[in-house]
């Protein structure tokens, strides 16, 4: 998709950003943040059996125009686009995401944006623990963002992100920087939007990041997170409790998806 003026507008709509971009810090940062907590993760796509389109403009209709979410394919490619038209130098790259890297493929998309000569990893696609901020890639310090500190650490010469929950590093994903092309990640969504091996394909889940508060959803399971606090969790009682929780928290229209109605009665 080539981003135009008008596009790239509609999309600083859709995210409530307001400032002037240039390829700075501070344009990065808010673009980031905004994104994160303006257009919500989730799966309804590869659920209701819908595919799962990489196309640009494909893209831009689901999450701009129609106010729906996505996954990491979905949001990274679109924020890709976004910053290179601003004229950020971005690339994307494959990470493997899960708590046993060596039983999954990579299928995970991350991105790498160079500001004043040093590299940052940038994501907008990674769920209920998505990073609020860029990160240096700079193994081995402590880096805090708005809602919790992420480490990257460089072991058997990948890097590996990890985040710090309840005084614990935990694993999210490890990645490297080859180079991929778009058929790398059309592979992979592939795998992601079809197998019944990916929790996409059977299970409902979405999520949401702001400054102060996670919440995430799967299925009937509602969960809240906030820093310093236990994490509220809530058991929803109908399908009609789910959808509204959709539109309310995560910000999903839900129109043009009649067979949700049909999968939550069976959940």
């Amino acid at each position: 998709m080539a981003m135009n003026d008008v596009n790239l507008k509609q999309y600083f709509d859709r995210i409530g950003f307001a400032g002037t971009p240039d390829v700075g810090w501070d344009t990065l940062v808010h673009i980031q943040q905004n994104h994160i907590a303006s257009i919500p993760f989730e799966n309804l796509n590869p659920l209701m059996r819908i595919p799962v389109e990489l196309d640009g403009e494909a893209i831009f209709e689901k999450i701009v125009r129609k106010h729906r979410g996505g996954y990491c394919f979905e949001h990274n490619l679109l924020l890709q686009v976004v910053l290179e038209r601003i004229g950020f130098t971005v690339r994307g790259l494959l990470g493997r995401a899960g708590q046993e890297p060596e039983s999954v493929g990579r299928t995970h998309m991350v991105l790498l944006v160079t500001l004043e000569g040093r590299d940052y990893l940038v994501d907008v696609g990674y769920g209920g623990l998505v990073p609020t901020g860029p990160l240096l890639l700079e193994p081995d310090i402590v880096q805090t963002t708005p809602n919790e500190d992420y480490r990257i650490i460089s072991p058997d010469g990948e890097y590996r992100l990890e985040i710090k929950l309840n005084g614990h590093w935990k694993r999210l994903y490890e990645f490297n920087l080859r180079k991929q092309i778009i058929q790398d990640f059309q592979v992979a969504n592939w795998y992601t939007s079809t197998s019944p091996e990916c929790i996409f394909t059977h299970t409902l889940v979405a999520a949401r990041s702001e400054q102060g508060a996670r919440y995430t959803l799967k299925d009937y399971e509602l969960s809240i997170y906030q820093p310093d606090r236990e994490i509220e969790r809530r058991t929803l009682t109908s399908a009609d409790d789910v959808k509204a929780v959709l539109e309310t928290i995560f910000y999903i229209d839900m129109s043009g998806l009649p067979k949700l109605e049909k999968y939550l009665r069976n959940a």
